[in-house]
């Protein structure tokens, strides 16, 4: 893995509809939950990467505000931290390197924050809105 990056190489069909910027966030991952239950539950309809990292501090920034999804949205995040590994995948996501889109430099990503309206990664430097309207997370 190349520093800066999170693989999507063999990236499943749910990453395709979250890096979609044409609809704000929320609504696609409504709409890759609903794939992903209409098609069965199949795993190759979740996501991973660039995606999941995304998908996953939008989580957990909902719960920090007492929101929680219905179904299937719930049951897509479950099954997409599930397939990451759990509570080890997501400590060992955290651990990567990622560079911010803001200055270039490098960090891990635990100590990053993504634009939910464009997915890039942003450092704690950033000095105003990445996209306008766009919550950022991490």
């Amino acid at each position: 893995m190349t520093t800066g990056q999170l693989p999507d190489s063999t990236a499943p069909a749910g990453n395709s509809v979250l890096l979609d910027h044409a609809r704000p966030f929320p609504e696609r991952v409504a709409a890759a939950a609903r794939a992903w239950d209409e098609a069965g539950r199949d795993p190759g309809g979740l996501v991973d990467g660039r995606a999941f990292f995304a998908l996953r501090c939008w989580q957990l920034a909902a719960a920090a505000r007492g929101e929680r999804p219905g179904e299937p949205t719930t049951a897509f995040l479950d099954q997409a931290y599930a397939a990451l590994g759990g509570h080890s995948g997501w400590d060992l996501t955290l651990r990567q390197r990622a560079l911010c889109a803001c200055h270039g430099d490098t960090w891990r990503l635990e100590n990053i924050e993504v634009c939910l309206g464009c997915l890039r990664y942003l450092c704690y430097q950033l000095d105003g809105p990445c996209c306008e309207g766009a919550e950022i997370v991490g």
